[in-house]
């Protein structure tokens, strides 16, 4: 299993953060945290962060970790993750791998600009938790801990042509290329706490756009005349993409329409869309050849969450977890 919410891409250590790290979903009761505090080589977890009283009550204790879940909500492996990431973060600290102001700020942006409106992404961070204050200790601990990673880990990493052959026959039957489809599309944004009025004029500009098209009109040319989306400026086109790449109902009309065929007006969280699908691909078994960066990544990374599982093995060792239940 995964230690962290960390992968490996073309070589690159990517950890999941703003729409990939936030929950899609939390408890409705907010009661009873669960917090990991700092202090020295020590993890103290907590339920019920009144019980910890303010900064000045507890001086070896600093910065609460903004992770706020119900205890008897998540896992077991949930729960370890978490005392994972602060003990990889209190050794990143140490040897002075925290990320700059400037790393975090850019990584926040990134994230921000995944989201359709400003309010879109403040509700994301909302529901996840988190205040944009939280959110920027979180990304900049994520940042930090894969600093430290790539240096003291990810560098040492080797993966031989006989092990990725070896992965290749033993997986055979599931190193498929999916079916995938070629889309453009068509966004005109509606915020989630858009009025009927803005939810109105939002529905009529997309219709103008879909009667252009249905009048002869290019729908390269009226997606980037139109389109609200930052793919605007290609024609709203989105390359190919398998399942599971786009929100529903999208997903199901872009691999339900026919090659060159036009959707009606189809509604999402991100607002009212047209689509049209321009190409498809068949699923097809993969070659070694084709398969080898595929396995390459995949055995780096487990090689990696094994180097990172002893780390945490001899950090947890030679520090000291205590785990505090409140009623």
């Amino acid at each position: 299993r995964k230690i962290l919410p960390l992968d490996l891409h073309d070589g690159q250590i990517v950890l999941r953060m703003g729409a990939d790290h936030l929950p899609r979903e939390r408890p409705a009761v907010r009661e009873n945290r669960l917090d990991l505090l700092r202090a020295a080589d020590h993890v103290f977890v907590r339920e019920d962060v009144a019980v910890l009283g303010d900064d000045e009550s507890r001086p070896h204790a600093r910065n609460l970790l903004p992770v706020a879940v119900l205890r008897h909500h998540i896992a077991e492996e949930r729960f370890e993750e978490l005392i994972a990431q602060e003990l990889l973060w209190q050794e990143a600290s140490r040897q002075g791998f925290v990320a700059t102001t400037a790393e975090v700020d850019q990584a926040i942006d990134q994230q921000r600009k995944r989201y359709p409106t400003e309010q879109a992404y403040h509700f994301d961070l909302q529901r996840g938790g988190f205040t944009p204050e939280s959110y920027a200790e979180d990304v900049k601990r994520h940042l930090s801990v894969r600093h430290f990673i790539e240096e003291t880990m990810a560098k040492s990493l080797t993966v031989t042509s006989a092990e990725i052959h070896e992965a290749f026959v033993a997986n055979r039957a599931q190193l498929m290329e999916p079916e995938q489809v070629r889309v453009r599309h068509l966004l005109i944004k509606v915020a989630p706490d858009a009025d009927e009025a803005a939810i109105a004029e939002a529905r009529a500009t997309v219709e103008r756009a879909l009667s252009d098209v249905k009048a002869g009109g290019d729908f390269a040319e009226v997606a980037e005349r139109y389109s609200q989306d930052a793919t605007a400026a290609n024609g709203g086109d989105l390359g190919f993409a398998p399942r599971g790449a786009f929100v529903q109902p999208f997903e199901d009309a872009a691999f339900t329409l026919k090659v060159g065929e036009m959707s009606d007006v189809i509604r999402t969280r991100f607002g009212f869309h047209l689509i049209k699908t321009e190409a498809r691909r068949e699923a097809r078994a993969l070659t070694e050849s084709e398969a080898e960066p595929r396995l390459r990544q995949y055995l780096a990374s487990k090689k990696l969450q094994e180097l990172i599982q002893q780390s945490v093995n001899t950090l947890r060792g030679n520090g000291h977890v205590d785990v505090k239940m409140t009623s």
